[in-house]
């Protein structure tokens, strides 16, 4: 924090890195801290995906 911007530095809420080979190798960290803009989630059922393990019957 600079004596000019009184707000104070964004926290990291979640760090995430994605393996597309198995867990060989990763990509890039990707950082989600408290003054990034997130879209609300869409539905409140839990968890929010259609994969076939979490799909309802």
């Amino acid at each position: 924090m600079s004596a000019a911007d009184p707000r104070p530095e964004p926290t990291p809420l979640l760090v995430l890195r994605v393996s597309r080979d198995s867990g060989r190798t990763y990509g890039p960290p990707r950082v989600i801290t408290t003054d990034d803009k997130l879209a609300p989630l869409a539905t409140s059922e839990w968890p929010p995906c259609e994969c076939p393990r979490h799909r309802t019957p």
